[in-house]
């Protein structure tokens, strides 16, 4: 007498599609997330510029003008890693400068 194999009643929830609606929700939230935190970043960057503009001439300009740059060059640095992590496109890029999977 063979014996049928008994089906698992749980097995068509543990496909690996399982989370991939949940997955592409938290994605959407996080890119959503990603782009305010790039744009008030830039908002603040610039009006920070715009708040140490008396320093132009002073020995102080060099400085808030490195800031500056370092702030932006950090923020852009750490939106492209998280990016990377979620395999997330940045906006200006297109599909054929994402690095192949």
């Amino acid at each position: 007498m063979t014996e049928k194999p008994e089906s698992n009643p749980f097995a068509s929830l543990f496909t690996p599609d399982f989370y991939a609606e949940w997955r592409t929700h938290i994605k959407q939230m996080l890119i959503s997330s990603l782009e305010a935190n790039e744009k008030m970043a830039q908002a603040s960057l610039g009006w920070y510029e715009k708040a140490t503009a008396w320093t132009k001439d002073t020995p102080w300009g060099p400085w808030c003008k490195s800031f500056v740059t370092m702030t932006e060059k950090l923020v852009e640095d750490v939106s492209s890693m998280a990016r990377s992590v979620w395999h997330i496109e940045h906006p200006r890029d297109g599909p054929e400068r994402m690095p192949k999977a």
